[in-house]
């Protein structure tokens, strides 16, 4: 398998260090946990390029999204005190859906640790029906 995406189509990345809780006995990377370092960068991003507020009410009171879809491909293991880099960009927003396109790479050598595409729905919070994603922040997806 050979890397599909491309380092130069990415304008953010998120330094990460792995660290020796999310290794397992064979000294990499345990497979879950690629998945919340994904997610270190994706909230990263959303503070920094979407500027959408990270405060103690996030998860409480603003817009709910649900993971509908992650597709990893793994390239390499990464080891206990990697530094890594690991790049994040929306590609498509549709009309209820974001689809966000992450790399994993060494930082050292930049060698692909994994791809992943993942897409997900905004839902309305209390029947978690699918809903329209508002201008606003569809224009802050579309500037990024």
């Amino acid at each position: 398998m050979t890397p599909e995406y491309k380092e130069s189509d990415y304008t953010y990345f998120t330094p990460y260090r792995v660290r020796s809780h999310e290794c397992d006995r064979q000294g990499v990377v345990h497979n879950s946990r690629y998945l919340e370092m994904l997610e270190v960068a994706r909230i990263e991003f959303c503070r920094d390029v979407l500027l959408i507020p990270m405060d103690s009410g996030t998860f409480a009171s603003h817009d709910k999204y649900f993971f509908v879809r992650n597709a990893l491909n793994y390239f390499s293991p990464a080891e206990f005190d990697e530094e890594l880099l690991i790049y994040t960009r929306v590609p498509k927003i549709g009309s209820t859906s974001v689809r966000i396109e992450q790399i994993m790479n060494r930082k050292r050598d930049g060698s692909r640790i994994l791809e992943c595409e993942s897409v997900m729905v905004l839902v309305d919070e209390k029947t978690n029906i699918p809903k329209e994603i508002g201008s606003e922040i569809r224009m802050r997806i579309i500037s990024e």
